[in-house]
C-alpha cells in the first residue's frame, strides 16, 4: 500500500489491521473542513496552534481523508522508542497524577504539543520574557521536553512516553532564548513574575534545568530561588553537566535550601531495569558546594524520550541533568497532590527520606535516586 499522506508507522498499522479504530493526529490546512468531514465521536480535538486535528476514526473513513486537499500529513500516536514509562517505574510514580497542582517551568517556551493539549487544557500562563509574544511557542526544543518529562501526559504514544506528573497544570515562562541561554536579569525577571502571581495560579513547583556559573554566597540566582522558596514554593534545579570533576554544582543548585539533582544512568535494556546496575552518570556535576553535599537526589537522565517542539517528530531524545530534573519536580507535585498543605523543606525532606542510594557517595548523588511506592 502507497499513501503519501501517512507517515511510515502509521501505514504500516493501516497496511497490517482490519477495519479498527485508530489514534492518530492529522495535520491539515483548513480546522473547520476537518470538523465538518469528521462526526463528533471521530474528533477527539482540535488544536490550531499547530493546525492539526485529535483523532479516533476507522481505517476506511481514514484512508479517505487522506484524499482530501486539506489534509497534510497524518501521524501515528505512539512510538516504539521507550524510556519516560521506564523512569516513572523507577521512580515509583505508580498512580499518581499531580492533579491540580501547577508546576512553572523557567526554560526555552513551550511549543502547543498535543501532550499538553489533548484532554483539559493544563497551560495556565505563558509568559515570553524574550520577545513579548502571546501564543505559547519554543524556537530551541529544551523547554518543550523538559515540560514534557514533567507534566507532558503521552497522549501522542499511547502514554508511553508521559511525564512524572501528567494531569498536573503547567506554567511556561521564556526566559531563555532560541540558543538556550539566558542572563541573571532574565532569570530573576521570570521569578519575579512567579513570585507576583504564585497565589494568582497556585504555583506549587518551580523547574528550573538550567545552570550559571556560581557567583558565591550573594549569587543573585541563588537568593532569588530561595526567596521563592521561603514563600512556600517548592524549588528544583539541575546540578549542571560539568562531571565527574568535583566542586562543579552550578546556580542556583548549590543552594543549601533548594532541591538540587543530579544524573542516574540506569543502564536499561529492551526497556527492562535493575537497580543493581544503577550508576552516577559520568556528566553528571558534584559537590560540595558550599562545603556541603551536593546534589540532594539523582534521578534518570540518559537518553530520555519526551515532547518535541517539531510538528514532525513529536518526540526526541536527550541526556542531561536538566531532564532529571523536572523528573523530580514532577515527583513534588505528585506529593502535593495528596498533601497540599506540605512546605518546600517537608517535600523535601520526604524525597530524599525516600530515597535508595547507589554508590553511598553523597557528593555523587545526595541519599540517591526516590522511589515514592
Amino acid at each position: 500500500m502507497k499513501n503519501n499522506k501517512l507517515d511510515k508507522s502509521l501505514l504500516e498499522v493501516v497496511s497490517t489491521c482490519s477495519n479498527r479504530e485508530i489514534e492518530c493526529i492529522a495535520y491539515v490546512s483548513n480546522i473547520e473542513k476537518a470538523k465538518q468531514f469528521f462526526s463528533e465521536r471521530e474528533l477527539v480535538c482540535s488544536l490550531p496552534f499547530i493546525g492539526a486535528v485529535g483523532l479516533k476514526i476507522k481505517t476506511e473513513k481514514l484512508l479517505e481523508s487522506t484524499k482530501k486537499t486539506w489534509v497534510k500529513t497524518i501521524t501515528k500516536q505512539s512510538n516504539v522508542m521507550a524510556l519516560m514509562d521506564v523512569a516513572r517505574k523507577i521512580l515509583g510514580a505508580g498512580e499518581r497524577f499531580g492533579r491540580d497542582v501547577t508546576i512553572a517551568y523557567i526554560d526555552t517556551g513551550i511549543a502547543p504539543h498535543v501532550d499538553f493539549l489533548l484532554g483539559k487544557p493544563r497551560i495556565c500562563a505563558f509568559v515570553d520574557l524574550v520577545s513579548g509574544r502571546k501564543n505559547f511557542y519554543d524556537d530551541n526544543g529544551h523547554g518543550t521536553f523538559v515540560s514534557g518529562v514533567g507534566s507532558g501526559n503521552g497522549a501522542a504514544s499511547g502514554k508511553k512516553f508521559m511525564g512524572i506528573a501528567p494531569q498536573s497544570n503547567i506554567i511556561s515562562i521564556k526566559a531563555l532564548n532560541e540558543k538556550g541561554e539566558a542572563n541573571a536579569v532574565r532569570i530573576l525577571e521570570a521569578m519575579q513574575w512567579i513570585y507576583d502571581n504564585q497565589k494568582k495560579y497556585n504555583i506549587k513547583v518551580v523547574c528550573m534545568s538550567f545552570g550559571s556559573e556560581p557567583l558565591g554566597a550573594s549569587d543573585p540566582i541563588m537568593k532569588g530561588a530561595e526567596v521563592l522558596w521561603n514563600r512556600g514554593i517548592t524549588m528544583v534545579a539541575a546540578a549542571g553537566n560539568s562531571g565527574p570533576e568535583f566542586e562543579t554544582i552550578k546556580s542556583p543548585g548549590i543552594s543549601p535550601r533548594i532541591i538540587t539533582v543530579g544524573g542516574l544512568k540506569d543502564n536499561r535494556k529492551a526497556g527492562s531495569f535493575s537497580p543493581k546496575q544503577f550508576e552516577i552518570a559520568p556528566f553528571s556535576s558534584r559537590g560540595p558546594a558550599f562545603r556541603r553535599f551536593k546534589p540532594d537526589l539523582v534521578a534518570p537522565s540518559v537518553n530520555i524520550t519526551s515532547c518535541s517542539n517539531s510538528a514532525e517528530n513529536l518526540y526526541t531524545t536527550m541526556s542531561g541533568t536538566s531532564v532529571a530534573t523536572p523528573m523530580v519536580a514532577g515527583l513534588a507535585a505528585l506529593i502535593l497532590e495528596s498533601e497540599p498543605s506540605l512546605s518546600p523543606d517537608q517535600v523535601k525532606f520526604k524525597l530524599m527520606s525516600l530515597s535508595r542510594g547507589i554508590t553511598f557517595n553523597r557528593n555523587l548523588e545526595g541519599v540517591g535516586y526516590p522511589l515514592l511506592s
